[in-house]
């Protein structure tokens, strides 16, 4: 069983990436902060923020290239692919994701330099259904589209 899919990753497979070695999500409402002239602040509540997710985990030449997945994952976050996220029990809850941020560190190599085991961290930021919906170039175009919908997409 793996531990969760994005897109086409597989968190958790011992054929390509190791199990989550950490695993977070953050859920979070957005508020507004009104100043008044005596007292503290008056706190709005604004709705709810993007969720977050983000996994630490490494590739290692025992069970696959770690070179070879690591820049899978780049080419996903540099083209800022929009990716469901699926728990390894099933369940699909709906959520899409980008990757905002990616780290990594390599921790063993050869002597002639080839990378033997790199640890990677991602960062996922959610793009919430309506943004799916609008369509146009990647996550910008759909944002644009979202706050000015009198913009119409070049072709």
């Amino acid at each position: 069983m793996i531990f969760a899919s994005l897109g086409d990753f597989q968190l958790g497979t011992t054929s390509v990436m190791s199990g989550p070695t950490a695993a977070e999500e953050t859920l979070a409402n957005d508020f507004y902060e009104h100043k008044v002239v005596r007292g503290k602040p008056v706190p709005q509540r604004g709705g709810e923020a993007l969720d977050q997710r983000s996994f630490s985990f490494f590739f290692d030449e025992s069970f696959c290239s770690p070179e070879g997945e690591y820049a899978r994952l780049v080419a996903a976050m540099v083209s800022g692919a929009v990716m469901p996220f699926i728990p390894g029990g099933g369940g699909f809850s709906g959520k899409h994701y980008f990757i905002k941020q990616l780290k990594s560190t390599t921790h063993k190599t050869t002597q002639s330099g080839r990378i033997v085991r790199i640890s990677a961290t991602i960062q996922l930021v959610e793009v919430p259904g309506s943004a799916l919906s609008v369509g146009g170039p990647g996550i910008a175009g759909a944002a644009v589209a979202l706050l000015n919908p009198l913009l119409k997409r070049l072709k």
